[in-house]
């Protein structure tokens, strides 16, 4: 991202959140660094080529869905290449094209896996969608942008996730690209799936791959364009957890999301009604579950706090207990941590919201902090013989004792919901 990007965003924070917040979101940007094991590393050609010699052509067919409209041919270009140099060959590529002219026409390749569709007019990316969904023929849907690209060994990942347990749905890791695709950087490094982090933000977003039945029950809903695909992953989300249906996180980046002044992924500007329809989303999906919440805005665009009313164990049997940081001396130094008791957040500032803002969401946890917890009260009498009075442990009793209450609820059908804004008492 250039410092003229960096500066414009800053003033778009600026505008929305205040000089507080904005000082720290600064700050924050300024003093953590990178961490260079997340970023992108191209994979070398002598992989590439195994990958290509493993005869996949039987595996599953991918359809990749492209709605274009005024697509500058150099992307497009791009995109087609992206496609025809893919390491796993079963796959086809079904372009909507809804520009005003015949462009975009001369420059698809002959290629049978590629099908060309001229629409007659532009009826928003949801629908213009739903229109090459309308021909594909593959047995798993993928979404891609007319102006990003798929790394080389993408479908090659997805074929395999697909052959190993026929999920309902696949996502990949991803990243940004600039203009030229030459340089990549905010590495989105993601979770496997979470469903509460999913109801704080859309963190699946690309590389999408639904199975086609599935997708072309659900298809893209145009009330939600600039957010359709949260809507579709939320919908997608209740139906696997609903039929017990496997969900695949493939942790590569196998998606380039190219970023300019244009883009929603640089400007949030550019396409401020993508925000108001995700929240909008979500706020539909809440209340087909017949959750009393209301949604709020975060300080971060795209992100939302949930509250729930009286509280979350009324809307959500499934939730045993609700986990808050606990801090020493400014720093996060409990709170949420993994099965084994490794902080997650540990010895962030207060203000700051962590690596893509996790730190500030709510989320599901293996393990939360008992020295700042709620229960559900038929939980409160296991808690008393587990815990005992979370007032008198020390650091490490409390690690120990967070895991044995956890893990016996989880044994129990319970799951454990890290809560940031909650404050010990």
């Amino acid at each position: 991202m250039s410092l003229k990007q960096r500066i414009d965003q800053t003033k778009r924070y600026y505008k929305r959140n205040g000089l507080v917040k904005t000082a720290a979101a600064v700050a924050e940007r300024t003093l953590v660094k990178d961490n260079p094991e997340f970023a992108f590393k191209e994979v070398p050609g002598e992989e590439l080529a195994k990958q290509r010699e493993t005869g996949t052509d039987n595996g599953p067919k991918i359809s990749v869905l492209v709605p274009a409209f005024e697509t500058k041919e150099k992307y497009f270009i791009e995109l087609i290449d992206c496609m025809l140099r893919q390491t796993y060959t079963n796959w086809e590529l079904v372009i909507a094209d809804a520009s005003a002219g015949n462009r975009l026409s001369g420059l698809v390749i002959e290629d049978e896996r590629i099908r060309y569709v001229k629409l007659s007019s532009n009826r928003g990316i949801s629908n213009n969608t739903n229109e090459a969904l309308k021909v594909a023929t593959g047995d798993y849907i993928g979404l891609l942008d007319h102006d990003d690209v798929l790394t080389f060994d993408c479908l090659y990942h997805v074929a395999k996730a697909i052959v190993k347990s026929h999920p309902a749905f696949i996502y990949t890791d991803e990243d940004k690209g600039d203009e030229k695709m030459y340089t990549f950087f905010e590495p989105n490094r993601k979770k496997n799936f979470n469903y509460d982090l999913l109801l704080s933000n859309n963190y699946i977003c690309h590389f999408l791959v639904l199975r086609a039945d599935l997708m072309k029950e659900l298809k893209l809903r145009p009330q939600y364009d600039g957010s359709q695909d949260y809507d579709l992953i939320l919908r997608a989300a209740d139906y696997a957890i609903t039929n017990k249906e496997d969900v695949v996180h493939i942790p590569k980046i196998l998606y380039h999301w190219r970023s300019y002044d244009e883009s929603t992924s640089i400007n949030t500007d550019s396409k401020s009604y993508a925000y108001s329809n995700g929240r909008k989303a979500l706020e539909d999906y809440l209340k087909t579950k017949g959750w009393e919440v209301v949604v709020n805005d975060t300080a971060h665009l795209g992100f939302y706090q949930i509250y729930y009313y009286p509280d979350i164990f009324a809307n959500r049997p499934e939730v045993g207990a609700v986990a808050g940081p606990i801090y020493t001396l400014g720093r996060i130094s409990g709170g949420a941590m993994k099965a084994d008791g490794t902080l997650y957040y540990k010895n962030l500032p207060v203000g700051y919201s962590g690596y893509l803002h996790r730190a500030s969401l709510q989320q599901q946890i293996p393990v939360g902090d008992v020295r700042n917890m709620k229960v559900r009260p038929e939980l409160q009498e296991t808690f008393d013989i587990v815990v005992g009075d979370p007032k008198k442990l020390n650091a490490q009793d409390a690690i120990e004792k967070s895991i044995a209450f956890c893990e016996r609820i989880r044994m129990m059908g319970y799951i454990v919901v890290y809560e940031p804004s909650m404050k010990k008492k």
